[in-house]
């Protein structure tokens, strides 16, 4: 009966994800870049597990572009992302980096905002969770959207993945 009421949860916490990201997300899902005022993307280096890039939708010369500079690994053996850098520019300048690392396997990455670095991990089990979450891809939430519209996290439980969460990626 547990494990059951468990399933259940999780199923519900996926559909209410799925129904949110589709609902800020419904105007045009065939988007290939979003668009950006100078005024509303936030520059600050505040020690979230995401970037928040604010959206007006305003002018075509403003936008969020993602560069994967170095390809994202993953190993085996290992839950997490171990190699791969992504840099995200706005008006040709680089406002944001994420570097997963070299290749060891440990749950270290390092996010860049406005020349400062900040280390977090990719992993980790809230104190209500009985699941460990990896975060796969960065988590980006934009203004004008109460959710997250980019990233991907998986979540293991007992050496398994039991769920993964892909929040899209941007559009």
């Amino acid at each position: 009966m547990y494990k059951m009421q468990n399933h259940l949860k999780l199923h519900l916490i996926l559909f209410s994800i799925l129904v949110f990201i589709f609902g800020c997300n419904s105007s045009d899902l065939s988007k290939k870049e979003e668009k950006l005022s100078e005024e509303n993307i936030d520059y600050s280096a505040a020690e979230v597990d995401y970037i928040n890039i604010r959206s007006s939708n305003t002018g075509s010369k403003n936008t969020y572009t993602k560069n994967i500079l170095i390809p994202l690994e993953k190993i085996d053996g290992c839950d997490y992302v171990v190699k791969g850098k992504i840099e995200y520019i706005k008006n040709g300048a680089v406002v944001a980096t994420v570097d997963f690392g070299d290749g060891e396997c440990d749950d270290i990455a390092t996010k860049t905002v406005d020349g400062k670095k900040y280390t977090f991990n990719l992993g980790g089990k809230g104190k209500s969770s009985r699941y460990k979450k990896n975060i796969l891809m960065p988590l980006v939430k934009i203004d004008g959207c109460d959710y997250i519209v980019e990233g991907k996290i998986e979540y293991i439980k007992n050496g398994a993945v039991v769920a993964t969460v892909d929040f899209g990626d941007g559009q």
